[in-house]
Parts: C-alpha cells; structure tokens; sequence
C-alpha cells in the first residue's frame, strides 16, 4: 500500500491543508463582519417610525394572518409595510453593509455567532484537521508503526476514532485533550445534516471558536513533533490566523 503514495501525495495534502485552513479563515472574517453588519442594521432600524399608513396595513393584514405557517407562506393578502417603509429599511440595510466595512468593533467572547458564514468556516476547518489527521497516518504507516491490517481499518473510520487510535497514550496518560476538537466535529454534523433543528441549534460562541482553535493548535504540534517533516509548520500558520482575529475583532 506504501509504493501508492511518494512524496508529492505528501506535498498535495499539505496543499490541501493550507487551503482548507486558508479558506476557513477567510469565512470567519466575513462571519464577524456580517454580525457587525447585522448590529449596525438592528440599530437603524430602530429609529425607522411606523407610518399611519403602515398601522393600517397591519390591522388589515392580521385578518388573513393564520395558524397555519404554509399558508401564511403563500399568502398575498399580507402586507405590513408601506412601499415607503420598505425603503427605508432598505436604505438601513445599505448604510449597514458602508458602516460595517468602515467601523471598528470589539467582540464580546460570549457573543454568539449566527450569521451564515460560520458554515463555511466550520466545514473547512474540520476538513482541515481531518486532511493532516489523514496525512499523519499516513506517515505513521509508512514509518512502520501501523501494520497493513491497521492502517487499512483506522484510515476510513470516523475522523475521533482516528484520532484517539492514533493518540491513545497521551490521552490516557492526561496529556492531550480532544474535548474541543470533538465539539468541532459535533459543529460540523451539523452542517454536514443541516436540518431545520440543526439551523436553529448552530450558533457557536466565539469563546468556543478559540478554544477549538487552541486546542486544534496544540493536536497539530503534536503531529508536527512526530514528523518533523520540511515543509510548511501548520501549528504557527494557525497561531498567526488566531492572533489576527484577536487583533481585528477582539
């Protein structure tokens, strides 16, 4: 099994990490930015008053308004807001995306990020441990400290199967920890099912964002001391990534 893969399927995973790690990045910024976005509008929209107009339309609409949420969907009858109205909310929105793009806001750790963008980070993120989790066993492999029989079973097990198989003795001697890198794995089944349930449920805290990105910092220098492979040291590339969103956000 060893003769399939030289070092260019080395080189292409760490090639792939660094997308997945690029990539997931890329998204939790635009999701801050949208949550600061969405914050900016809620103020506006807050100083938008009610026309007489619009109060009439919600006493005529309340007729048709049902129990029933498909055929509230589907209904023309309902209208709450005047054409004026409407614009003005979408002059807010407008002023929301400028602003959002102009100001600097500071996070609080316990905010809770539900903009649309923490899929794409969550999603890539787990692929990127999974891409170097794949990538260390195959090192362990090709080293000889994984049989044929082993290998061939743990490389297409679930994703903490592998990683406890491949860690079982710093995790049983309280030297690693994977509780954060399972919750990111819970995160992402959640996006991987994106139920209705699922879409309500997914709302990660940024403090939980850090300590996933912490622990998953520690778990990838543990790799990396194994392997002492020359190429690119994902643990600090990470820890640049977690730095420049405590400076932007935090």
């Amino acid at each position: 099994m060893s003769n399939k893969h030289d070092i260019e399927t080395y080189a292409k995973l760490a090639e792939g990490a660094a997308f997945y790690l690029t990539e997931s990045f890329t998204y939790i910024h635009s999701c801050f930015n949208s949550e600061l976005r969405n914050m900016i509008f809620g103020q506006l929209i807050e100083k938008i008053d009610p026309t007489k107009e619009d109060e009439e339309l919600v006493k005529k609409s309340s007729e048709f308004v049902s129990d029933n949420i498909i055929e509230n969907l589907k209904s023309k009858e309902i209208k709450f807001l005047t054409e004026q109205t409407i614009q003005s909310f979408k002059d807010a929105w407008k002023k929301s995306q400028i602003y959002s793009q102009k100001n600097n806001h500071k996070f609080n750790k316990n905010h809770q990020m539900t903009s649309i963008e923490i899929l794409g980070h969550l999603n890539n993120f787990g692929f990127f441990i999974e891409t170097l989790t794949n990538r260390h066993l195959l090192y362990l492999y090709q080293s000889g400290k994984i049989n044929d029989f082993s290998y061939a079973r743990i490389s297409i097990s679930k994703i903490m199967e592998r990683l406890i198989f491949i860690f079982k003795e710093e995790i049983a001697n309280n030297k690693l920890h994977l509780n954060e890198i399972s919750n990111l794995f819970s995160l992402r089944n959640k996006i991987v099912h994106y139920t209705p349930d699922n879409s309500i449920a997914l709302k990660p805290k940024i403090s939980e964002l850090f300590q996933i990105w912490e622990q998953s910092k520690k778990l990838i220098e543990c790799f990396e001391k194994t392997e002492e492979i020359d190429d690119e040291i994902f643990s600090k590339s990470l820890n640049a990534h977690i730095q420049q969103i405590k400076k932007t956000w935090l």
